[in-house]
């Protein structure tokens, strides 16, 4: 069964395409017919091209090149993606062409960010193969590289013209790779509230497991939310912040560990510790803090982080892209009834500190006991 979900936004429509089978079982009528209509570059790195190169033969005739990455998020950067423009120039590539991104979060962000920006915009695929890019950054439009100062710090908003998710790709991920996207998949747990958070911990046995049909319903539950909120909000002026839950100090993690770790081994140490903020803040009750806590730990810990002390990880928040008039922004959760919530979604609002502000609060964190 394929699920769609549409994604409306001021830039333009395109559709998600979600399904047990839907690219591993070498595509069916709908998206052969789509890659027909252009010639294509599929993007993607050694990793999976290694894994799926069958695939990559049988994707359609109309594909034209193959550009392989290194795998990770070293590849991220400006240089690489020159590397990926010339690939195309020599390939012959047109504004009449597409690129296909084939793998997970980096390949899907430098492909986006490549599409934007040869000949001035050509059209893009998606074909997420991690969990964290099926769930999240393969939605939305958001594209781009980073630079020495932080993370995806040039970039563009410039959404593809349609992706699609099959959960069977899951199967070869590596065990670290798969709990790096349970990361985003906690995330929108605590941006929607105690029903996707109670769906979550009874199906945890079977996500954990890989159940295709669980996941084809665990990554439509995150992405119809995802696509409600871009349609609402595209390039992040409002609404759409509530999706950087965790982010501004799981970035300054990333930051701190030279981007030697997992975005979602970063993810599930920032969410705790914007949640301790949160609570010291008195954002939140006791019991709500401690609901949302155990879903965080429910993830295992991917790697060994230092103890970061304030100074340190404030920073590496200065340079974050969310930040303004020289203050910190993070999305914290919040109880309801706060009638001054400005950006919310089941209780999440913005919260702008000066580096300051943020220093004296992580030392009351650093200091403060779970109760």
């Amino acid at each position: 069964m394929l699920e769609t979900i549409q994604v409306t936004t001021g830039t333009g429509s395109y559709d998600i395409h979600i399904g047990e089978g839907c690219v591993t079982s070498l595509l069916n009528d709908e998206m052969q017919g789509f890659l027909q209509q252009r010639r294509w570059a599929v993007i993607t790195d050694e990793k999976v091209g290694a894994c799926y190169s069958q695939l990559i033969s049988h994707l359609s005739t109309a594909v034209v090149t193959v550009i392989t990455l290194p795998a990770g998020e070293s590849s991220k950067t400006m240089e690489q993606a020159a590397i990926v423009l010339e690939a195309l120039a020599a390939a012959g590539i047109t504004r009449e062409d597409g690129l296909m991104a084939l793998g997970g979060g980096v390949v899907g962000d430098i492909t986006g960010f490549c599409a934007a920006i040869y000949m001035r915009g050509i059209s893009w695929l998606q074909i997420p193969t991690t969990l964290l890019a099926q769930v999240d950054s393969s939605v939305g439009g958001k594209t781009g590289v980073n630079l020495r100062a932080g993370k995806n710090l040039a970039g563009s908003f410039y959404p593809p013209s349609g992706v699609w998710i099959d959960p069977l790709f899951l199967k070869t991920l590596p065990e670290a790779e798969f709990w790096s996207g349970c990361s985003e998949v906690v995330k929108y747990g605590l941006i929607e509230g105690p029903s996707l958070r109670e769906w979550l911990v009874f199906h945890w046995e079977k996500i954990a497991a890989r159940d295709p049909r669980v996941m084809t319903t665990l990554i439509a539950k995150c992405l119809q939310s995802k696509a409600a909120i871009v349609t609402a909000d595209e390039r992040e002026a409002g609404l759409r912040k509530v999706l950087n839950v965790g982010h501004t100090a799981g970035h300054a993690i990333e930051k701190l560990m030279a981007y030697r770790i997992t975005h979602g081994a970063a993810l599930r140490e920032g969410m705790l510790l914007e949640l301790k903020m949160a609570r010291e803040l008195r954002w939140l009750l006791p019991e709500q803090y401690n609901e949302m806590k155990v879903l965080v730990e429910r993830l295992p810990v991917l790697a060994t982080i230092p103890e970061w002390m304030p100074d340190e990880l404030v920073a590496a928040m200065k340079g974050d892209k969310k930040n303004r008039h020289q203050q910190i922004s993070f999305m914290l959760p919040r109880g309801q009834g706060n009638e001054e919530i400005r950006f919310i979604a089941e209780g999440i609002e913005e919260k702008l500190m000066t580096p300051e502000e943020t220093t004296a609060l992580l030392h009351r964190v650093a200091s403060s006991k779970d109760i």
